[in-house]
């Protein structure tokens, strides 16, 4: 009975193991770009993507957007996911109607990063792309991430979402 139990504590340690030691090597930061192509203007865009306290009217993923206390001169938002998941994030640069750029600010989190969204226009209607620049600390998330999850798959959601919202079937094109 006591080799069974060895066993069975020898085949969990393996499980748990592997996975954080493969996951180490495996780097902490990653990019990753998407892109969609809309028949709408950027300014009509533009103003979807800006309102952050609007997501949850369309992006499935998002069930709550309110805007906090900012810091400086950073607005702050905290989105709450279907999970109840809160993610605090602020806006760190804006070029109306062309660019925004909001980060992660809660540092409690086994990841941070950034999401620049950028629209341009594409002839006679938008270009829309997110880059997002990212870490994940923890060795198993990032395994899991790399490996099963990937890193476009929020980036390509939103996309997905933002398409649908216009009326518009879209397939993200990953760009890096």
């Amino acid at each position: 009975m006591l080799k069974w139990i060895l066993v069975l504590l020898g085949v969990l340690a393996t499980l748990v193991a592997v996975p954080f030691v493969v996951g180490l090597f495996l780097p902490k930061e990653h990019i990753a770009a998407s892109s969609i192509t809309l028949s709408h203007p950027p300014d009509s865009v533009w103003k979807i993507v800006r309102d952050l306290g609007g997501y949850p009217n369309w992006w499935t993923d998002v069930k709550s957007s309110k805007r906090e206390t900012d810091i400086g001169e950073r607005e702050v938002w905290v989105q709450t996911d279907a999970t109840d998941q809160a993610l605090l994030l602020e806006v760190v640069e804006l070029v109306p109607s062309r660019t925004m750029v909001t980060r992660i600010a809660d540092e409690k989190l086994p990841f941070t990063g950034e999401w620049k969204y950028t629209i341009e226009r594409a002839g006679g209607g938008s270009r829309v792309m997110i880059v997002e620049e990212g870490e994940i600390f923890n060795p198993i998330f990032r395994l899991l991430t790399h490996y099963f999850l990937g890193h476009h798959g929020t980036i390509d959601r939103f996309l997905e979402a933002l398409g649908a919202h216009f009326g518009e079937d879209v397939t993200p094109v990953h760009v890096g």
